[in-house]
């Protein structure tokens, strides 16, 4: 999980919404920045939304690993918004394979 782990602690740390402002923006600089993270990042994403917490487990994890984005209140929250984050990596690794 190093990917996601530097991603959320590198990115959507305390202070995330200053260097960015909105979190499509914190994901492209991401995406911008750190091309040897990307892909396997997706892929972490896609393992750790397999696994089962118990509720505010996932919350928790992402705190412990830096992450100070306020998703919700439940852990499906941050589920829908990791979600979203894999979304945008997946498409733009699909835009830049297509290049």
């Amino acid at each position: 999980m190093e990917a996601v782990k530097y991603l959320m602690s590198a990115y959507f740390h305390q202070d995330w919404d200053l260097d960015g402002g909105a979190v499509s923006d914190t994901v492209a600089s991401f995406l911008n920045e750190r091309r040897d993270l990307v892909s396997s990042c997706a892929d972490e994403i896609d393992e750790l939304l397999q696994q089962d917490f118990p509720e505010g487990g996932l919350a928790a994890q992402l705190a412990e690993w830096g992450c100070d984005y306020f998703a919700g209140n439940s852990d499906q929250d941050y589920r829908q918004w990791l979600d979203e984050i894999r979304q945008q990596i997946r498409a733009a690794l699909a835009s830049s394979a297509a290049s």
